[in-house]
């Protein structure tokens, strides 16, 4: 009687790492010099004064919006928290302030990364890791929220906690999401709330949670910006 010989599985391809793009002199200028513009904005933020601070189960998956991220960043500062930054210029000038920080920072978005990005969060999210989102980045729409905390705070089991933060400052026009940079001692009001993710069943599709999670973290603040969108 023949012996068949056991089938053997095919290796599973592993994938490269993502080689980094090679910039030239003057990009590597402009790189530094954002670096440099982004850390002055952080030791800025050093003078807040913070208020109604949130009650935040931690671990947990934080949505906040990107235009709100330096008042925001500054509170949670030195918390073992991961977020995500673009691969872009801006984006990496973020991650090297982020990190200096505390913060431990996954590049990518949605052109470049995005997915290799998403899974270095929902590893540091089953470690134990609190991760936040800025729910309307990399490019907006402004304040419109996408799946990927609602995604991420389902697979990883974590609370999802939606959060503003309110206080005096200069708006830049000129950017996608009229970012705020706060005035020097200033105080910083939070405003927060954690989203009944638990009340949405299996057979809830993720697009209507993301309304509705967006509704409720709009209506947690007034937008004060009143230039033209």
């Amino acid at each position: 009687m023949e012996q068949t010989q056991p089938k053997t599985q095919p290796k599973k391809k592993r994938r490269r790492p993502r080689k980094p793009k090679v910039i030239g002199p003057g990009q590597k200028f402009a790189r530094q010099l954002l670096i440099g513009v982004m850390h002055g904005l952080f030791l800025l933020t050093r003078s807040l004064r913070f208020a109604n601070t949130p009650a935040i189960e931690q671990p947990c998956v934080m949505a906040v919006f990107h235009d709100e991220l330096l008042a925001l960043c500054q509170h949670f500062r030195h918390q073992d928290i991961t977020t995500i930054a673009s691969q872009n210029h801006f984006g990496y000038a973020i991650a090297k302030a982020l990190e200096h920080n505390g913060y431990e920072v996954a590049l990518g978005s949605p052109s470049r990364g995005g997915q290799d990005a998403f899974f270095q969060l929902l590893r540091a999210a089953r470690k134990g890791r609190t991760v936040a989102f800025t729910v309307d980045g990399s490019r907006g729409p402004r304040h419109e929220m996408k799946p990927g905390a609602v995604v991420l705070a389902r697979k990883a089991g974590l609370p999802l906690y939606l959060v503003r933060v309110q206080c005096k400052g200069w708006r830049i026009s000129s950017t996608w999401d009229k970012f705020k940079i706060p005035h020097p001692f200033s105080t910083a009001t939070f405003y927060s709330e954690r989203f009944p993710l638990e009340n949405y069943g299996d057979e809830v599709p993720v697009e209507d949670i993301v309304k509705d999670a967006e509704k409720r973290l709009v209506a947690l603040l007034a937008d004060d910006y009143r230039g033209s969108t």
